[in-house]
């Protein structure tokens, strides 16, 4: 064997073998270990990255640092992963800990200093090495609701440091510390046509596939088929004592004994979320809600988690074969369904199928189109498979079909605002086909107004001419040092952009949380005179439109 060879497969083997278990990490949190989210799970537009935490509708349990390291990054937003924090340790990972309510006393006060310093409330900071240093069971947090959050949980990741690749931390770390023996649910499994001329039980469509339960296994009646086909499954897995539904570790099809396609959800790059709504029926998700994992593949799909694609996991019934495809479904903990489906061959004649409406799109070439002051374009491979669009523009408005085609880059919609249209500086352009009109982020130059979607939909002028309200919550008689100052603030067309508390013009820190409208300060962080304070509120929307509260207030 070639030497440099040997050492390059040795090297390789070593790499696929540092994230087999890690062993030197204790458990983030005490309390019982149950999953509200898996790593990989499916989420809008993203592959969850990292494992959630239930907290049990609780606020406030201790984060601990599951080994020695240093805080390398802390980031403090309204929205995402909240607060949040990093953790570089010393074998090679870095762990990150999202929507924490507070963080450990030492960085809470290194961040609240960094904020008062920026006078801003959300805040990157990247510590130097030795300013916050962490040993094996510090607190460093608290669980929380901040940011996206749906609830109080921990999210929690394993990163490599190196690579910034994420890790399933559930599967490499904390396999031994949670309890799973039950099985995946299967919600549903379906077959597709993957050509025109592709007939399956006498039909070109996709369908779902009867399943009936036999000896721990799913089993289907035989499917007739012609042309080539592919499968998709619906399935979430269940934890003991947990009421989430959470995503799955590895999925793997075979057919007539030999793998066909096996994907797994051990390891990916951020950069690979994008593909989320290639691999999954998007459509069928925006009729429905409900997403299918496709075991096949139609076009490129460079996505990391699929280890095994033999024929893309398109399956060619020829003529005289009978084949049984077959699907089995691991959580982490290895328990597995299996689901057997027999396919026959029949002869069945081809009917050419109806064009579809819509302007016929090549996904490899460009597009643009222009009438009636509006244009909107598009670079190749912006969509995932060729598509027919229906396009139709007026002045001041563009419908682009509907949100049922998956868009992987940013489609350019330019209107051209007439001279006497009233009040531009309050007017952008917004998604106008939801239950509630969409803010996009408008770039203006005179009367050229334009912005960039991944949405297929309706788009038109929008004018906010609405001030933010603003609601002071906690309008008590006098405070005390322990008490807070809370304001609700909110704006109902084109959304909050910024705001600025002062106490005697001099800038105080407001914790924003967008899913409460809640604007709260800390009295304890001392800004206060003893006695009469003047209390100001300043507030703008994302198109201008400003309030400002006043009003003086008495701290003992």
């Amino acid at each position: 064997m070639n030497y440099r060879f040997f050492c390059f497969f040795l090297i390789s083997l070593n790499s696929l073998a540092q994230h087999k278990t890690i062993t030197d990490f204790d458990v983030p949190i005490k309390i019982p270990l149950l999953v509200a989210g898996s790593f990989g799970e499916l989420r809008p537009n993203h592959f969850h990255a990292g494992v959630d935490f239930s907290a049990n509708y609780k606020i406030g349990d201790p984060v601990y640092a599951p080994a020695d390291g240093v805080v390398n990054r802390i980031k403090v937003s309204s929205f995402g992963y909240g607060k949040a924090l990093y953790v570089k340790h010393n074998n090679g990972y870095t762990t990150v800990y999202g929507h924490l309510s507070a963080y450990g006393d030492k960085i809470a006060k290194y961040v609240n200093d960094k904020q008062y310093e920026s006078k801003q409330f959300e805040i990157e900071l990247f510590p130097l090495a030795k300013e916050l240093p962490v040993k094996k069971g510090d607190v460093i947090g608290y669980i929380g609701n901040t940011g996206g959050s749906g609830g109080p949980h921990l999210h929690y990741e394993i990163r490599d440091t190196k690579t910034e690749h994420i890790l399933n931390a559930q599967a490499f770390s904390l396999k031994d510390a949670i309890t799973d023996t039950e099985q995946a649910i299967i919600n549903g499994v379906y077959v597709y046509p993957i050509t025109d001329e592709t007939i399956i039980n006498n039909e070109n469509s996709f369908f779902e596939i009867a399943l009936s339960k036999q000896n721990n296994s799913y089993k289907s009646n035989t499917i007739q088929a012609k042309g080539t086909i592919g499968f998709g499954i619906n399935t979430h897995d269940t934890q003991n004592g947990s009421r989430g539904k959470n995503g799955i570790y590895r999925m793997v099809t075979y057919v007539n004994g030999t793998k066909n396609f096996e994907v797994v959800f051990d390891e990916f790059s951020f950069d690979e979320s994008k593909y989320l709504n290639q691999y999954i029926d998007y459509k069928y998700y925006q009729l429905s809600g409900n997403r299918i994992q496709k075991l096949f593949v139609v076009n490129d799909l460079p996505l990391s988690l699929i280890k095994t694609k033999k024929n893309n996991g398109q399956i060619v019934v020829n003529e005289g074969e009978d084949l049984n495809f077959k699907i089995e479904v691991f959580d982490a903990h290895e328990n597995k369904q299996t689901i057997e489906i027999p396919v026959k061959y029949y002869d069945y004649q081809i009917n050419k199928k109806p064009k579809p409406d819509g302007k016929y799109i090549d996904y490899l070439k460009d597009y643009a189109f222009e009438e009636n002051n509006v244009s909107v374009e598009w670079d190749a491979r912006t969509f995932f498979e060729d598509v027919y669009l229906k396009i139709k523009t007026e002045n001041n408005k563009l419908t682009l079909h509907k949100d049922e085609y998956a868009v992987q880059k940013n489609i350019s919609i330019k209107m051209l605002v007439p001279d006497d249209y009233p009040n531009k500086d309050q007017t952008f352009i917004g998604k106008t086909d939801g239950k509630k009109v969409k803010y996009f982020d408008t770039w203006k130059r005179g009367n050229d107004f334009r912005i960039r979607t991944k949405e297929l939909g309706t788009y038109e002028l929008v004018t906010d001419k609405a001030d933010p309200i603003v609601n002071f919550v906690s309008d008590y008689e006098t405070f005390t040092k322990e008490d807070v100052l809370v304001f609700e603030i909110e704006d109902k067309l084109s959304g909050i952009n910024t705001y600025s508390g002062y106490l005697n013009n001099e800038w105080i820190l407001f914790d924003y949380d967008y899913k409460t409208k809640k604007l709260i300060h800390k009295l304890s962080d001392e800004k206060f005179t003893p006695g009469t304070n003047t209390l100001r509120l300043e507030v703008t929307d994302r198109v201008g439109n400003n309030t400002t509260f006043e009003q003086t207030i008495v701290v003992n």
